[in-house]
């Protein structure tokens, strides 16, 4: 018995001293890569992706510019490709907005959304050379100077953007006030190409030096909380681009329903539902528009603004506005940004798991009698798995905090892998020996 504790002390103490340093080092890209998003991507696979999970938002809503919308305004060919160029015609975003505006003139005023997202690419206009604006763009600008009960989120991607440096008096009112703010639309792409990541906030240089734009999905958050964002507050609590924290939790859809040119489709996120562009707002519940975070985007088949999400058994594709919605509910459900279960905690965590389970399976087989160490080895590792991944999402479920199930477990295999090869060498060349003897 005093063979077995002191082995199990020893392989335990080198993987609780082998996982302080990938715990320490968890934002290198080779952790990253073979350890960090392996082990969260399968648990978003299996378990956070079709999760039933009611956050505190109010409802998020998403209207996509889908081919049924496309295909309602003769905006596809016979081919289903688009035909109207690069940019999507911003009088057509134009014409939702004030169809928007004519809804919510109408509904009762507690019933009144706060947020409209256009997740749209407003660095050029949709002229020729991109810098003289034609009938649609002047409409567009006509629209965002009106009066409304809502504020109105814009993307910035350059650092120039023609709405806002439009010489509009009325525009640039609008933007002094608040009512128009432009925010960062960055997500973060993996050495690998997949999208798991926001940034939380992006500079930007212009004539007047750097300005911080916040992250649309933080800046919705503290919008909705605080009524306006704190710029040094966000750089203060927010981790900018962190492997774990900058997580963006990604829920698949649940059902999904088609009647004449309206599509909605209703997330595991309760609070978030996705229509058709085309669907006629008057339908829809308009308690549901109560300080509603609305998003306008393009989600149509041969949109370019679709990202690979994962790679655990095959990869996945959400576009740009479905993950701002995502993150958004990422946030509200987590208070903030994702955290990691304490150093010490997570060391007395993997010492105390390892340690136990050792001994007891080495204790069961010396008493059953059995001399096998690779079948050993294979059941311990198969328990410490189990009891990892079950304390892994307990913790992630119930106190929202991320504890890396997986790093322990390649740790083990790698002593086990040292201590064959120290046992196996020294056989081996044993061997060379007697044979340059014989």
């Amino acid at each position: 018995m005093k063979n077995i504790l002191m082995n199990s002390l020893v392989k335990s103490i080198v993987v609780t001293l082998l996982f302080a340093m990938s715990y320490i080092f968890y934002n290198y890209e080779l952790i990253r890569s073979n350890i960090e998003d392996i082990a969260f991507d399968t648990v978003e696979k299996f378990i956070v992706a079709k999760k039933v999970q009611k956050t505190k938002s109010p409802k998020v809503i998403l209207f996509a510019m889908d081919d049924t919308y496309l295909k309602a305004n003769a905006l596809l060919d016979e081919d289903n490709e688009t035909n109207y160029g690069f940019f999507l015609p911003n009088d057509k975003i134009a014409d939702f907005i004030e169809n928007l505006d004519e809804f919510v003139e109408d509904v009762e005023p507690e019933n009144r959304p706060k947020l409209l997202f256009l997740d749209f690419d407003f660095k050029f206009t949709t002229a020729e050379y991109g810098k003289k604006l034609n009938p649609g763009d002047t409409k567009l600008a006509a629209v965002l100077e009106k009066e409304r009960p809502y504020r109105i989120l814009l993307p910035k991607t350059s650092k120039y953007n023609f709405i806002e440096h439009l010489q509009n008096p009325n525009i640039q009112k609008k933007i002094q006030e608040g009512k128009l703010i432009f925010v960062s639309v960055a997500l973060l792409r993996s050495e690998d190409g997949i999208s798991r990541r926001y940034l939380s906030y992006k500079n930007f240089k212009d004539n007047n030096g750097t300005k911080t734009y916040i992250n649309v999905a933080i800046a919705a958050k503290q919008l909705i909380e605080n009524g306006d964002i704190n710029t040094s507050l966000v750089q203060q609590n927010f981790l900018k681009n962190d492997v774990i924290a900058n997580r963006v939790w990604l829920k698949e859809y649940r059902n999904r329903i088609e009647e004449k040119n309206c599509i909605s489709m209703q997330s595991f996120w309760t609070n978030y539902t996705k229509y058709s562009a085309s669907c006629n707002l008057y339908d829809l519940d308009e308690d549901d528009f109560s300080n509603a975070i609305m998003l306008l985007g393009t989600t149509y088949s041969s949109s370019d603004d679709v990202f690979d999400t994962m790679d655990v058994l095959g990869s996945e594709s959400f576009y740009g506005v479905e993950m701002h919605a995502n993150a958004i509910e990422t946030l509200f459900h987590l208070h903030g940004q994702l955290k990691r279960l304490g150093f010490l905690q997570s060391l007395l965590l993997i010492f105390t798991v390892f340690f136990a389970l050792s001994v007891f399976v080495a204790y069961v087989f010396k008493r059953i009698n059995i001399e096998n160490e690779e079948i050993e080895f294979l059941i311990v590792l198969a328990v410490v798995t189990a009891v990892l991944i079950a304390i892994s999402i307990y913790l992630l479920q119930v106190y929202r905090l991320w504890f890396n199930w997986f790093v322990p477990l390649i740790l083990y295999e790698l002593i086990e892998v040292f201590e064959y090869l120290r046992e196996f060498i020294p056989k081996i060349i044993a061997k060379i020996h007697i044979k340059k003897e014989k």
